[in-house]
């Protein structure tokens, strides 16, 4: 094996991953692009590894500044908890018209399902990066018997292995996990077809510029004063 073998198995599972959310991209950037349109807010959610993936979507150049990051610092030690998702939710308002986003490879744990439970109850439609087919051969961790992708709005189908992990070693081992490099581009993907769409009807999407461009950082501080205290400035 080299980091040849993993390069493919990323650009094929790209193409595949594109290819086959063709439909659920423009999908999921109606959505966005229809709360930011209405001074809303795209809340997104991710623990452990998909924690990473959520904050790709914050405070980046080139990203939308009415993004909150429904942080977990316990980073996926308390995913499996069920009740533990409501604690952090507490510190967030969610509010008619907004959208929420969240992330779970398998999506069988408690946090990402209740945090996508919460948003539906607040009437907030609830797009989801995951793994279907294996979270298909898995079963829920919730006490609904949920599992994330039968909650969401919209799906956003990474084409993940079962594991992650997509390289065998051996018939035990495996190496090479694709879910943050693949349901990052698909994230981002939507947030470039929302900030089109916004451009389309005239509106200037609210996205930040690089730090290390001049001229930038006034720009920047006032976009994040048009949502101070409506989102988590992590950044």
């Amino acid at each position: 094996m080299s980091w040849t073998r993993y390069r493919e198995v990323v650009l094929d599972q790209l193409q595949r991953a594109f290819e086959a959310n063709r439909d659920a991209i423009p999908a999921a950037a109606r959505l966005i692009a229809d709360a930011v349109a209405r001074d809303r807010i795209v809340h997104v959610f991710g623990s452990g590894h998909s924690q990473l993936v959520a904050l790709d979507l914050v405070g980046r150049a080139g990203g939308l500044a009415g993004v909150n990051p429904i942080f977990d610092p316990l980073f996926g030690r308390a995913e499996r908890l069920e009740g533990f998702a409501p604690v952090l939710l507490a510190a967030h308002a969610f509010h008619p018209g907004d959208v929420l986003i969240v992330i779970s490879h398998s999506g069988r744990n408690p946090a990402p399902i209740e945090v996508a439970l919460h948003g539906r109850q607040h009437g907030l439609p609830v797009i989801a990066v995951t793994a279907v087919a294996f979270s298909r051969s898995i079963s829920s961790r919730h006490s609904s018997g949920k599992r994330l992708f039968e909650i969401a709005d919209v799906v956003l189908d990474t084409l993940g292995a079962p594991g992650d992990a997509a390289i065998p070693l051996d018939g035990e081992l495996y190496v090479g996990p694709t879910s943050t490099v693949v349901g990052a581009a698909l994230l981002q993907a939507v947030i470039a077809e929302a900030a089109a769409r916004l451009m389309d009807h005239g509106i200037r999407p609210p996205l930040f510029r690089s730090g290390n461009l001049e001229g930038s950082d006034a720009y920047n501080r006032e976009l994040r004063a048009r949502y101070g205290g409506r989102v988590l400035l992590l950044i």
